[in-house]
């Protein structure tokens, strides 16, 4: 529930403005007195005919008055603590005594003879300290409003009783002075004739302070509120009673009876208004009723229309008590869960008792957070209870707190997922299989093409192989096209980032700088290359190969965009990546990373171009002119390197690649060697076994050992090769498929190889290896030979084989 806003409650007299209306109105109530009053002062000392009566009558008028004036200044003090509407309260609750008071000095009024004091002077001093009461405590009131005092909560009513007790002790001993020692005041009555008030000065005294206290409130609250113009209406007719009591100067004339009248209407001012403004606030509280009760019933038709729209939508509304464990839920919540009729009791227990175990953790972790965070937003599988179906649910709410910011409650909707999850697999496999299906299409071109090269060219040979001459040109030419179909093969595994990579610990300026001349030559003349490399790069852990095959890609991409010539331009930086730069990335931590650019200054591309630069086999070149995988490669290579890449390019403006690689905290490899390495033939004896599946790559990596000067010994599986290993023949290094048939893959048969021969040293083989090692790839401490290869390739990589301990 709402709290309720002090400041926000409807304005009353004390608070409320005073407007044109109420000004006006003052000031013609002060223009008809003041008239009055100066049409009658030639009249004062005039006597009127005798009214038996008036002196109880008008005396208990101005007690009610005062005292209900007094009640209600008192309880607007208990709901605003406002220490200047105490004083207010406590000057009216003074004057209403001291006019019962002086009612009980009159004689014969409620008894024979006088209940208070024993002659007119205790009546004129009590009517003296009756017309000292008002401005005595309206000033204390002017000097006091607008400084926002108030009485500590929940002090209010016992401040409020101390107040009247000391009035009424404060009003108890006047009456004892004026009673008892009168005699020792200054004498201010002559039987009925009351002239010595004037004379002695009390009666100006009186006036004047009347007068200050006026004046005073005036300036110093400028009648702002309500209240304060009418009190001041109040003491300027007072004013008035002094002006017209004193020149009559007795009891029964003109000028008395006036202003009695005076005083009275004085009185009844302040509470007149008070009366009119809660006539007012009456009327505000009745209007208020209504309009809630219009929002309530416009709340219950948005309720209603909620409830029907949440069950169209097959929704569940839900309200759970975070303390206490009780629940509010729609049948159709309980529906969802399995339940044909409500659950009596429903917790977070409960729920969670119905999530799968799969998914339990997370939808924990989820209340949890609820301590830190105001929304509930969980996707999650349920069994339901009535059939033990599982389905996916999505549960979204809102957290409502306390004073010390705990969660005290959450409210939110259920609803039943499933056919959206659904939709959603189908969508994605639909989708999956359209990139089949391009990508099937694209490589069985390419390769359909080079195929074409190799079978044509080979049936030449066969058809004519004594002219050696055009054997070696078309088997070169058989040569060229597999390593082009080598090339599409590792491109598709860069692109699926399924590529055998060695990654190392290199400066990516050291291997640009020694990439520039190769760079420069695949770019051609009409290009110039520039480098703008920070000195101070971090290192990054990548495979060397790799990643010049991707600055490559992405220059020969530049080269095509600039075939009028221009400038293509590699620069490095070290750089940062925010959350928010890597939203659709959750693989990817925000944090430092080295920057290398690729930019061109070519023909750039559309939008629509740009969204799809990263899908294998498009490609804006001609049929033939490429094969539509170079950037997905990049992209591929990038990912599985743990960074990120994104391009931007602009319609005549040219093309940027960013690569965003991870910086290593360790130190760069030295140098490689430069030139090619020497080739490597066997030493006397030394015997490699191969093991491969394939009859065909089995006899040709047999037939280049033998080239080398290596004896050889064969297994078709990892069985065979350790039956091999547990015999009598000399083995000293083991060449080995990775991807073989029989429950052993290359890299568990080193293992046991090892175990069996201690020192043995190992070469492994494979053009894919992601789906045999279950994506654990290859150990760093186990050298691989991709396939294809060719002689030379393998002699380099058993010169390193046998070089190592």
């Amino acid at each position: 529930m709402r709290a309720v806003n002090p400041d926000a409650a409807l304005p009353t007299l004390v608070s409320a403005e005073a407007g044109r209306t109420q000004r006006l109105l003052a000031g013609l109530v002060c223009l008809a007195f003041g008239a009055v009053t100066l049409a009658l002062l030639p009249f004062a000392d005039r006597p009127i005919p005798p009214m038996p009566g008036f002196v109880p009558v008008y005396q208990s008028a101005l007690i009610v008055v005062y005292g209900l004036t007094a009640y209600l200044f008192f309880a607007q003090f208990r709901r605003t603590r406002s220490v200047p509407l105490l004083v207010l309260g406590s000057g009216s609750l003074y004057v209403a005594l001291i006019v019962l008071a002086q009612l009980l000095s009159f004689p014969d009024v409620l008894a024979r003879g006088r209940l208070l004091g024993s002659g007119p002077d205790t009546t004129i001093w009590l009517w003296t300290l009756w017309h000292v009461g008002p401005p005595l405590f309206a000033l204390p009131y002017a000097l006091m409003e607008g400084r926002r005092r108030s009485v500590a909560p929940g002090r209010a009513a016992a401040v409020g009783w101390l107040a009247a007790a000391v009035v009424t002790a404060a009003v108890a001993l006047a009456c004892v002075v004026v009673t008892r020692y009168v005699h020792l005041l200054p004498k201010s009555v002559e039987g009925d004739d009351y002239w010595l008030l004037t004379t002695t000065g009390i009666g100006p005294v009186v006036v004047a302070l009347t007068v200050a206290a006026l004046a005073v409130l005036c300036w110093t609250t400028r009648l702002r509120t309500v209240l304060q113009l009418w009190l001041a209406v109040s003491l300027l007719l007072l004013v008035f009673d002094n002006l017209i009591t004193l020149p009559g100067a007795a009891r029964g004339t003109v000028g008395w009876f006036a202003g009695r009248l005076e005083a009275l209407v004085a009185g009844l001012i302040v509470l007149g208004v008070y009366l009119r403004e809660v006539d007012f606030l009456y009327a505000r509280a009745e209007a208020a009723a209504y309009e809630r009760e219009a929002q309530r019933a416009a709340l219950k038709l948005a309720r209603d229309n909620l409830a029907l729209a949440l069950e169209a939508a097959e929704m569940g509304d839900w309200e759970l008590d975070l303390r206490t464990g009780a629940s509010r839920r729609t049948p159709r919540h309980d529906a969802i869960f399995g339940y044909d009729a409500p659950v009596a009791a429903w917790d977070a227990e409960t729920f969670l008792r119905h999530v799968v175990p799969e998914d339990r953790a997370t939808a924990r972790a989820a209340l949890a957070d609820l301590t830190g965070t105001e929304r509930l937003d969980l996707h999650c599988r349920i069994r339901r209870a009535d059939d033990g179906a599982i389905r996916w649910i999505a549960v979204r709410g809102r957290a409502y707190r306390g004073e010390d910011d705990r969660a005290l409650s959450v409210a939110g909707i259920v609803m039943d997922t499933t056919k959206q999850h659904e939709a959603e697999e189908r969508l994605n496999q639909a989708q999956k299989m359209e990139a089949i299906g391009q990508l099937t299409g694209g490589v069985a071109h390419d390769f359909n093409n080079l195929l074409t090269i190799i079978v044509g060219n080979l049936d030449m040979i066969v058809r004519r192989p004594e002219d050696s001459g055009r054997v070696t040109r078309l088997a070169m030419s058989c040569l060229q096209a597999a390593r082009r179909g080598a090339e599409v093969t590792e491109k598709l595994l860069a692109f699926s980032r399924r590529q055998v990579l060695r990654p190392e610990t290199v400066n990516p300026n050291r291997l640009l700088k020694d990439f520039r001349d190769l760079l420069q030559r695949a770019v051609g003349e009409t290009i110039e290359v520039r480098f703008d490399l920070e000195a101070s790069l971090d290192p990054v852990r990548l495979d060397p190969g790799q990643f010049e095959s991707a600055v490559l890609n992405l220059a020969v991409n530049a080269r095509d965009a600039m075939p009028g010539g221009g400038a293509l331009t590699v620069r490095t930086s070290n750089a940062a990546l925010e959350a928010g730069e890597i939203a659709d990335r959750p693989d990817l931590a925000p944090g430092p990373y080295v920057l290398v650019e690729v930019s061109d200054t070519g023909h750039g591309m559309d939008a629509g171009t740009l969204a799809r630069v990263f899908e294998p086999f498009f490609t804006t070149k001609d049929v033939g002119r490429g094969t539509g995988l170079g950037l997905s490669q990049v992209y591929g290579f990038v990912l599985q390197a743990g960074g990120h890449a994104r391009i931007r390019s602009e319609v005549g403006r040219g093309t940027c690649v960013e690569l965003y690689l991870p910086r290593s905290g360790d130190r760069a490899v030295d140098r490689r060697p430069d030139g090619p390495m020497p080739l490597r033939r066997a030493a006397v004896g030394e015997v490699v076994l191969v093991v491969e599946d394939e009859p065909a790559v089995l006899e040709m990596a047999v037939e280049s050992l033998r080239e080398l000067g290596y004896r050889t010994l064969t297994a078709a599986r990892a069985s065979e090769a350790l039956e091999r290993l547990q015999g009598p023949d000399r083995v000293d290094i083991l060449f080995s498929d990775v991807v073989m048939p029989g429950g052993m893959n290359g890299v568990q048969l080193s293992v046991e190889a090892r175990r069996l021969r201690q020192g043995l040293r190992v070469l492994l083989t494979s053009g894919y290896t992601g789906s045999a090692l279950d994506g654990q790839g290859v150990p760093a401490d186990l050298p691989l030979l991709s396939k294809p290869y060719r002689r030379d390739e393998l002699a380099n990589k058993l010169r390193i084989v046998m070089g190592q301990a």
